[in-house]
């Protein structure tokens, strides 16, 4: 009884290792999962195909999804839930891209995880809603996930956005990013130029004060303790020295890591981000 027990065991562990097992080896070379049936089947393999090559190349997971019902959940929480419940991300990690057309609220929508937070912000998602937006107004599908693909590649060769004001995302399009050495380098410039003046405020103001105090020390009182002492009329009769025991306690304060605002927040040792838009 005790044997079959444990060969009952055995087999619900080995079941278990082959689905996990399974769902990561689906995960890597299922990029496309159209369940809203927008795309032929040749779209959707023409598509899968360049996901595939897409997420080797940039070393994330590139995912594209349709559906007809989001469940009752905004497209934000679907995605999340869609993008966990299938385990998606980069051999060990949760770097990736999911580009979400939510057919239910007639929606599309970026989210984005670690790696994919990092080189695409909230800025770069927008500029790339902007981007696969016009197609779908006339039901092209097919090329608003084309462009997406396109797009992702272009910001991922690009690195990491640098946003020189709140206006100035970094990039431009094809071009990628549109700032130069040159423009690093007068930034440095302005800096050094600030921080001299700042330095000889500093000094003027020192030298002001230490000629202020030497004018107020030109005169010597002649005053001091024996003038109003009659002499011999003070004696000490005892004297003890006494040493008192001190202890410092030093207590450590720990910091406040909490961060919020904009379309990212941190969490799980990661980020989270994304956008989405009505069409």
């Amino acid at each position: 009884m005790v044997k079959i027990k444990k060969s009952f065991l055995l087999l619900g562990l080995l079941v278990v290792l082959l689905f996990a097992v399974g769902t990561n080896v689906l995960a890597s070379y299922e990029k496309v999962y159209d369940e809203a049936g927008l795309f032929s089947e040749e779209e959707r393999v023409d598509i899968n195909d360049q996901a595939i090559s897409l997420s080797e190349q940039t070393e994330m997971d590139i995912v594209i999804v349709t559906t007809n019902d989001s469940q009752g959940k905004s497209s934000s929480d679907y995605a999340l839930d869609f993008y966990e419940e299938h385990g998606f991300g980069y051999e060990g990690t949760l770097d990736g891209v999911l580009y979400l057309l939510n057919m239910d609220e007639r929606e599309v929508y970026i989210f984005t995880r670690d790696k994919g937070t990092d080189y695409i912000d909230a800025v770069r998602v927008e500029e790339l809603l902007d981007r696969v937006y016009p197609p779908l107004g006339e039901e092209n599908y097919r090329e608003s996930a084309q462009i997406f693909l396109e797009e992702v590649e272009s910001m991922m060769a690009a690195g990491p956005p640098v946003h020189d004001t709140e206006e100035s995302s970094g990039y431009s399009g094809e071009s990628g990013y549109a700032y130069t050495e040159e423009d690093s380098s007068a930034s440095d410039l302005s800096m050094i130029e600030k921080l001299g003046i700042y330095l000889l405020i500093s000094l003027a103001i020192g030298g002001i004060v230490i000629g202020i105090m030497a004018m107020g020390n030109r005169g010597r009182s002649t005053v001091n303790a024996r003038t109003y002492l009659q002499d011999n009329s003070f004696s000490v009769t005892r004297k003890r020295d006494q040493h008192y025991n001190t202890i410092v306690t030093q207590v450590k304060i720990p910091k406040n890591n909490n961060s919020g605002g904009g379309s990212t927040f941190s969490g799980g040792g990661g980020g989270i981000g994304g956008g989405g838009r009505k069409f």
